[in-house]
C-alpha cells in the first residue's frame, strides 16, 4: 500500500509540475482516497494515521502553490503580450515598427 501512494505521489507532482490540470484533480482525489484506505486499514491509535494525513496535507499543499505559481506565469505572459501587442503593427501597415517576442 506504501508503495501505492508513493506511486500517485510521484504521479501528481509530474503532474503539477507539467500543468497537467485534470490529471492533478484526478490524482488528488486518487491520493486522498487512498489515503483513506491506508489509515482504515491500520490499527487504532497507529501514528502512521497521522503521518499519511500530514503528508497528504503537504503535498495537496504543494500541487495548489505549483497551480497558483504557474497561473501567475500564464498571467505575466499574458499581459507582456497584450503590452507587445499595442505597439506592433498589422502585416502591411506601413509607417510603425514591429516588435518580435522571443519565445
Amino acid at each position: 500500500m506504501a508503495s501505492h501512494l508513493e506511486q500517485l505521489e510521484k504521479q501528481l507532482r509530474h503532474a503539477a509540475a507539467s500543468r497537467r490540470y485534470k490529471d492533478v484533480s484526478r490524482l488528488a482525489a486518487e491520493c486522498g482516497e487512498a489515503v483513506q484506505a491506508f489509515v482504515r486499514a491500520l490499527p487504532k491509535g497507529d501514528p502512521r494515521a497521522g503521518e499519511a494525513g500530514r503528508k497528504l496535507l503537504d503535498l495537496l499543499s504543494w500541487a495548489l502553490v505549483m497551480t497558483q505559481a504557474a497561473r501567475a506565469t500564464c498571467l505575466a505572459d499574458l499581459r507582456r503580450v497584450a503590452t507587445a501587442n499595442r505597439y506592433s503593427r498589422r502585416c502591411g501597415e506601413p509607417g510603425r515598427v514591429s516588435v518580435q517576442l522571443d519565445a
